[in-house]
């Protein structure tokens, strides 16, 4: 379900936009797509938020912040979403570390 965003331009947003820090701005992108992706599975599965919140034993403000792009996921946490939603997050590939 991928909508594609109205075009707007604005003297101010350009000059943000110019002037923002690649990494700060990476690292949002990735927040926004991720709690994305979770909304997205909440909806596949017709489940609220007051749902999930409540499967998972959480408060559903906590919830909320995790879908606002601004939260700081741990693993733990990005783990359980995954299986209480059945949806991969994030895929780690199964490789082997070598060491130099």
């Amino acid at each position: 379900m991928n909508i594609e965003p109205k075009k707007y331009r604005s003297e101010i947003v350009g000059s943000l936009m110019a002037n923002r820090n690649p990494t700060e701005f990476e690292k949002t992108k990735r927040n926004m797509l991720l709690a994305a992706r979770i909304d997205e599975a909440l909806k596949a599965k017709g489940w609220s938020k007051k749902q999930l919140a409540d499967t998972m034993h959480k408060n559903p403000s906590e919830v909320t912040k995790w879908l606002s792009g601004t939260h700081n996921f741990t693993l733990e946490t990005l783990y359980l979403i995954e299986s209480y939603l059945g949806v991969t997050l994030f895929e780690i590939p199964n490789t082997t570390l070598v060491t130099v």
